[in-house]
């Protein structure tokens, strides 16, 4: 009824950047590595753009858990981010509860101008766990989308991800509608308090 839901995420980017390029031979493990904040506050320091992004539907903080970027000599850059936050779901419909069939979206959007930075699918990664952590939801199927949002009234690459879900009948019905009934005659044959 909030029309929200939890979700714990890992989010993958990856671009090159030949400004990113570095001697291999200065490095210990020929590549550089960032964790946390450092990586943002490296491009920072060096004037940088890099493809940072806001979760539109977002609610409230997200809760990193861990954040790597991994660059090559050659400027590639591997982003990998896990979180856990709460997004807002408006297009719920409960006209059909408990067998409805619901759509929930992931909305991302990156923060800088469509002409410095695209959007394309990592071929094989788009996915939905197999354990969700809610008895009362199967996921029946899901889609990946790239589009058009807009930040400041500038057009910027977005991403969606969306995924469709239907209620466990059997969980409403031990749940709820059993117990009910039960109770329900129970209190007809005068047993209830």
């Amino acid at each position: 009824k909030a029309e929200n839901f939890g979700v714990v995420a890992t989010l993958v980017m990856h671009w090159r950047d030949p400004k990113l390029a570095f001697d291999p031979e200065t490095v210990q493990d020929r590549y550089q590595i960032f964790e946390g904040d450092a990586f943002s506050a490296e491009m920072s320091r060096r004037g940088l753009t890099w493809p940072q992004y806001t979760i539109i539907n977002q609610q409230g903080n997200r809760w990193v858990q861990n954040r790597l970027v991994v660059v090559r000599p050659d400027g590639e850059a591997f982003y990998l981010e896990r979180f856990s936050t709460t997004l807002q779901a408006p297009d719920f419909d409960f006209r059909n509860f408990p067998f409805d069939v619901q759509k929930f979206y992931i909305r991302i959007d990156l923060l800088a101008p469509e002409w410095m930075f695209s959007l394309r699918e990592i071929e094989g990664y788009s996915e939905v766990g197999e354990k969700l952590g809610e008895e009362e939801w199967v996921v029946t199927n899901f889609e990946t989308s790239f589009g058009r949002g807009s930040i400041l009234q500038s057009p910027v690459p977005r991403f969606n991800f969306e995924f469709r879900a239907k209620r466990h009948v059997e969980y409403y019905f031990f749940r709820i509608l059993l117990p009910l009934t039960v109770g329900c005659s129970l209190i007809g044959l005068g047993i209830g308090a």
